[in-house]
């Protein structure tokens, strides 16, 4: 069951970036830990019904990651790869993102993600995206990918409050 935390996607106009703010009932440490180790990434970071599945998967600064969104019968749904430039634990993860067979090709984004304690053993995670263009963005954020998030936010509510 989710926490009823709500996700906050700020998208200003003309800008080619985005902001994502989410709280967890969980320490900074647990949520940092279930975005940088593959294994518990896997558990909860795709929408439901679709099955994760890497190809690489060197979580650490310098190392890269490839992995796929597929349906129940094998169908790949979505590609994605992209670097990690820094990996702090348990404060900071910054990487780069690309989404392969996004028309075009000016679909890399650089990501930050800033994990913030906060008071009761909670954690804040402020995720902040640039891309390449303003319309890059703007088509990022109508593919759906606000109500994407909500959901692989609750499923981590769920795997973290097991």
């Amino acid at each position: 069951m989710s926490s009823g935390n709500t996700t906050k996607v700020i998208v200003e106009k003309g800008k080619q970036e985005l902001f994502v703010i989410r709280e967890f009932e969980a320490s900074r440490e647990a949520v940092y830990k279930a975005f940088s180790d593959p294994d518990i990434l896997i558990q909860f970071f795709a929408p439901a019904g679709a099955i994760m599945s890497y190809t690489a998967r060197d979580f650490r600064t310098g190392g890269q990651y490839r992995y796929s969104h597929s349906d129940d019968k094998g169908n790949i749904i979505c590609t994605f790869q992209g670097v990690f430039h820094i990996m702090r634990a348990p404060e900071l993860i910054i990487q780069t993102a690309e989404l392969e067979g996004f028309p075009g090709n000016e679909n890399t984004l650089l990501e930050s993600m800033i994990f913030e304690e906060l008071p009761d053993n909670r954690c804040r995670l402020t995720i902040h995206d640039v891309c390449f263009s303003v319309e890059t963005r703007d088509a990022m954020v109508q593919s759906g990918m606000e109500s994407g998030l909500v959901m692989i936010f609750n499923q981590l509510d769920d795997l973290l409050q097991k």
